[in-house]
């Protein structure tokens, strides 16, 4: 009879770190021998809401939450449970544990989640070691980048396993030099305004002053209106048509200890597709992108604005930095990868 596992996802497929951490990886489970049953806790029209109005409705949460304690109450017939991050926002870490009990637990984290019950005192008092608790708690906690690895080691948990963020790279064709050059930049509304202010002056001025195109995956319409580009609505069919289109992709970020603990999946999505990235050097990103490689490292303003330029008028540089890039993603950051470590770390937890 084969061994079950209960996903406990933080959203559908809109979400990217529900789909690239856990959903895509469904089928590989199920060729190993798992059956997966799936519960997002929040639906794509909600985080539609969210990326719009910046908040969910009150309702929406409490039908979120009492979905979720249906699954939970229900899934003793589980063998495991595969939590991405917590069972339900601001739900004390005493109650999570009454609802795990007996379970195995399989918890994954692709950003520094953590630091999110850090923020005000009155989260750092009744919340601010929940999520290193539920880490400990769990019988193998999966990370995206070493930051977290790290995190988790030090709250206690005793079987950590690092997993990239990974791209099929398959659903890429082998690059091809883009009509025009063009610049672009992929995330949600909320990261893009955390990120592009970053950029947004050297980029302006690196694209008045030559003949290059910008392209904005998932980026609100009216966000950066300054930034002439084309705005296209992010879907996965979308993100395959579009970034094959890119001639180098942009990852600005902000030094702090949320942006160190990220799992850089936006490099490996411009790696996949064969683009040079131009990245701030911050936590995993730094070891993703090879300065002067597969893209450079920019610290300042002149940095973006040089570093466009230069791969802007090398033409062959560009070519040289982007098959590099393309070769590293197939051989490190391939989803066929860690379709074959998540499966063993489920059986190694199934066995204990």
């Amino acid at each position: 009879m084969p061994k079950t596992i209960l996903a406990l996802t933080r959203y559908d497929r809109l979400g990217a770190s529900s789909r690239v951490r856990v959903l895509q990886y469904i089928p590989a489970l199920e060729k190993a021998g798992f059956k997966v049953t799936v519960q997002p806790l929040f639906s794509d029209q909600d985080l539609r809401q969210l990326y719009a109005h910046g908040r969910r409705p009150a309702g929406n949460l409490l039908g979120a939450l009492k979905a979720r304690l249906a699954a939970i109450l229900g899934s003793q017939k589980h063998d495991i449970v595969w939590l991405q991050q917590e069972v339900f926002p601001f739900l004390p870490f005493g109650l999570e544990a009454a609802l795990l009990a007996g379970r195995k637990v399989v918890i994954d984290f692709d950003d520094a989640q953590h630091l999110y019950y850090k923020e005000t005192m009155t989260r750092r008092l009744f919340h601010g070691n929940k999520i290193e608790r539920l880490m400990a708690r769990a019988d193998a906690v999966v990370v995206g980048s070493p930051v977290m690895a790290e995190v988790a080691r030090s709250a206690g948990a005793r079987n950590v396993r690092l997993v990239y963020s990974a791209v099929d790279t398959t659903a890429f064709p082998a690059p091809a030099k883009p009509i025009h050059f063009t610049v672009g930049w992929i995330g949600t509304p909320m990261t893009a305004d955390q990120s592009l202010h970053l950029v947004r002056e050297s980029l302006a001025r690196f694209l008045s002053e030559t003949q290059a195109q910008a392209l904005f995956i998932g980026m609100g319409e009216k966000q950066f209106p300054d930034l002439p580009g084309e705005r296209i609505a992010w879907s996965e069919a979308a993100e395959r048509e579009a970034l094959p289109r890119l001639s180098v992709g942009l990852c600005p970020l902000d030094d702090s200890p949320w942006t160190r603990g990220k799992s850089g999946y936006k490099i490996i999505q411009y790696m996949a597709a064969g683009k040079p990235t131009l990245t701030s050097p911050v936590g995993i990103a730094a070891d993703l992108v090879e300065d002067g490689v597969t893209g450079f490292h920019c610290r300042t303003a002149d940095d973006w604005y040089r570093r466009l330029r230069q791969l802007h008028e090398d033409g062959n540089l560009l070519k040289a930095q982007g098959d590099s890039a393309r070769a590293r993603a197939e051989s490190r950051y391939d989803s066929a990868i860690a379709a074959q470590e998540l499966p063993a770390i489920f059986k190694d937890v199934s066995r204990d």
